[in-house]
């Protein structure tokens, strides 16, 4: 029974045969590898692929220094005429800043006069109201001889009402 459940997953596994496993030195056999590099073949394949990306950076960095080089050359030739350039465009960006700073400024101090006019003309209304409540409510407290009376009792209707008819 052994037999056939080894038989059974060789067809599973790869379509293997009864007749193969009768020849079980086949199997042993080392296989040559179809395609695929041998460990030093690998390794020999790595070493050479280093040396190349190695060299290659080597190129490209003494490629950069001498640009570097040259540029830094370039514009020290530049930085002589370019040093007087600079300074101008320097003093032209100061003005403009300063102009600008000394409107700000102005309106500012604009600002400034107009809250305070502003302050001034409430701060005076609110003494013109202040002072007509104090006339007002002193007016409330005269005597009621002093003031004006416009309540007319019954009886002063009633006469009124007999000089009329008479």
């Amino acid at each position: 029974m052994s037999q056939a459940n080894a038989a059974a997953r060789k067809r599973r596994a790869g379509g293997a045969s009864l007749q193969e496993n009768s020849a079980p030195a086949q199997i042993n056999q080392p296989q040559a590898p179809k395609g695929g590099l041998t460990l030093p073949q690998v390794i020999s394949l790595v070493d050479k692929r280093l040396i190349t990306l190695e060299t290659f950076m080597k190129e490209s960095q003494s490629s950069l220094q001498n640009v570097s080089v040259q540029s830094q050359q370039k514009q020290s030739n530049v930085s002589d005429t370019s040093a007087s350039a600079s300074e101008d465009a320097v003093n032209q960006l100061a003005d403009e800043f300063d102009t600008k700073f000394t409107l700000l400024a102005q309106e500012v101090a604009e600002l400034k006069d107009i809250v305070l006019k502003l302050q001034t003309y409430t701060m005076e209304v609110n003494k013109t109201l202040y002072e007509e409540r104090i006339t007002v409510l002193s007016d409330m407290g005269q005597p009621k001889e002093d003031r004006i009376d416009f309540h007319i009792s019954d009886d002063e209707i009633e006469e009124e009402a007999l000089n009329l008819t008479k």
